[in-house]
């Protein structure tokens, strides 16, 4: 039988499922982090332990929890919180944080940057 493995990187936790192939769940799981706020109106997440941590630690929770042989993974869909940023270049990671769109910091969208439709 198929399955579909499910993880969302959320704001304050992330969450995971694996369902079947008639959208039957069998098994969740979900794995709490916390939102760094260095300094009034900063906001970020420790993208390798946060984003990267949870999605592996929830495959690995759902996979013990199911018994599923992960060959049955036909498929993964993720989602995650709105616009971040992880600044890189050839040698990885310049920071360690990940920044969020809700910070101050981060400037507004211009009216080109705006998607045509808004």
């Amino acid at each position: 039988m198929t399955h579909t493995l499910g993880i969302d990187i959320g704001t304050f936790e992330s969450k995971g499922v694996l369902v079947d192939h008639q959208g039957r769940i069998t098994a969740q799981a979900s794995r709490p982090h916390k939102m760094i706020v260095p300094r009034a109106g900063w906001a970020e997440h420790r993208a390798e332990e946060d984003w990267w941590g949870d999605f592996v630690h929830l495959t690995r929770a759902l996979l013990a929890q199911s018994g599923l042989d992960p060959t049955a993974i036909k498929a993964v869909a993720a989602s995650a919180i709105g616009p971040c940023m992880l600044p890189v270049d050839s040698a990885g990671p310049r920071s360690r944080s990940g920044q969020r769109s809700c910070g101050s910091r981060t400037p507004a969208p211009t009216s080109t940057q705006r998607p045509r439709w808004s």
